[in-house]
């Protein structure tokens, strides 16, 4: 096995060529070696040039790998595009490699990529196990040992082997939440739990609600406006509880509460975020409509449209410095922004929009048309909902209100169609209600965006 002092060597001979027969290399039979049937992919991240160099040259003629390198977050998720075997971490860096490593995670074609944390920073390692890492190397070590964890990890599949290396064995784990997520108001976390109880009264909620005057005062201004339609003026919270019932209530609150979570966000890559609530409040009102005109008992189909994309948003603020290539291959090659998210991040903003709204304890129907409002089929629950939005969003598209983030206008999932057994005949001879409607629900989101 290769000395420290050998190791060393290595280093200061690195831009040298440096014969592989000068070092001793794993052998096949080697008990700690992986399988030599294949040269194995090591991602080394690391944002310090001279380390860098040091531990790719050591990989490569000492370890026999192939080795791409990073030095920061957005390079790690670039370079994970060539499939890597292990991904070396190393968390003394700036260049956001941490958020690099929640996405990764997130990912399901990333998922089984083994990610060993190679740091001196060892009160980090429960930060970056929850994120999703497979294991901490701890630095300095020996090059024996550095080589016998990759090595162990390579070598078997089995949670047994990792474990043995010195690696987690739980490879199904609970990862930790985004870090800097928006929270609700605490007011629609009380309203939600006290509708959850069939025979609350209008007082009950109407003193919870009070207690927000923000919320309050955009309440009664949404609850008098042309959304709902009411003859007479709306005076007061428990007047406006009693008339639009329970449901209603609770939903508009979170219509309003979703603006309040999100005013705050300042980090962008440059989504328009006026257009872009244009645009959902216009899905709102077309799920609205198709609920409508389909005799479909869907209270929460406007709610539905607003929060539909909310990933994008998260996206957008938290991970600005990934998304930022989203918005220009999107802008240059003119493709979806689904499919820019896929192909620069290989996570979308329905998966992103989905934890968002688990964080927040939405319920599960509204969660899945945030999941799958792309592909209504895969929701578990709740198609209809995810069908109504998908729908939605594509005439929202065709009619050029508001932008998504892209200029594309997809026609209707077929899935969809057939769940609310409608046809694009029908839809195009609603087209002209649907566009009045969406006009007529523009000052909704003026008030929601007080």
């Amino acid at each position: 096995m290769v000395s420290i002092s050998e190791y060393h060597k290595i280093y200061i001979r690195s831009s040298l060529t440096i014969p592989e027969s000068s070092f001793v290399t794993p052998m096949a039979d080697e008990p700690n070696a992986p399988p030599q049937d294949r040269t194995y992919k090591v991602l080394l991240a690391q944002n310090d040039p001279q380390d860098r160099s040091f531990t790719r040259t050591f990989l490569q003629i000492v370890g026999g790998y192939e080795v791409i390198d990073a030095a920061d977050g957005i390079g790690v998720i670039k370079q994970i595009k060539q499939r890597p075997d292990i991904i070396l971490l190393d968390t003394v860096a700036q260049g956001k490699f941490l958020q690099a490593l929640e996405i990764i995670r997130r990912s399901k074609a990333l998922q089984a990529i083994p990610i060993a944390i190679y740091s001196n920073e060892q009160q980090k390692l429960p930060e970056c196990i929850k994120k999703g890492a497979d294991g901490f190397i701890v630095k300095p070590t020996s090059p024996s040992a550095l080589l016998a964890k990759l090595w162990k990890l390579l070598g078997s599949e089995s949670q047994k082997a990792a474990s043995a290396a010195g690696f987690s064995d739980k490879y199904k784990r609970d990862l930790s939440q985004i870090e800097n997520l928006p929270t609700l108001p605490v007011v629609y976390t009380e309203v939600d739990q006290l509708c959850k109880n069939p025979d609350v009264s209008a007082d009950q909620l109407s003193k919870v609600i009070e207690t927000d005057p923000s919320i309050s005062l955009k309440l009664l201004s949404l609850a008098n406006s042309a959304f709902f339609g009411f003859s007479r003026k709306i005076t007061s919270i428990r007047d406006a509880v009693s008339l639009l019932g329970n449901q209603t209530v609770q939903n508009t609150i979170l219509n309003i509460a979703v603006f309040e979570a999100t005013k705050d966000l300042e980090n962008t890559a440059g989504l328009d975020k006026g257009e872009f609530w244009v645009h959902s409040s216009a899905v709102g009102s077309t799920a609205r409509y198709l609920a409508e005109a389909l005799k479909l008992d869907r209270p929460e189909s406007y709610t539905a449209g607003i929060i539909h994309d909310m990933g994008k948003i998260i996206m957008d603020a938290l991970y600005s410095d990934f998304y930022t290539e989203v918005l220009q291959k999107v802008e240059k090659e003119n493709i979806s922004i689904l499919k820019a998210e896929e192909d620069v991040i290989g996570l979308d903003h329905g998966e992103i929009g989905k934890e968002l709204c688990e964080s927040w304890q939405l319920p599960q129907e509204l969660i899945e048309a945030v999941a799958y409002h792309h592909r209504p089929s895969s929701a578990e629950k709740d198609s209809q909902i995810a069908s109504l939005v998908n729908i939605g969003d594509a005439i929202a598209r065709k009619l050029g209100v508001g932008s998504g983030g892209d200029a594309t206008v997809p026609e209707p999932h077929p899935a969809a169609l057939k769940k609310l057994d409608i046809t694009l005949e029908q839809l195009q001879e609603w087209e002209e209600d649907i566009k009045a409607a969406v006009d007529r629900d523009k000052s909704i989101l003026s008030i929601l965006q007080k």
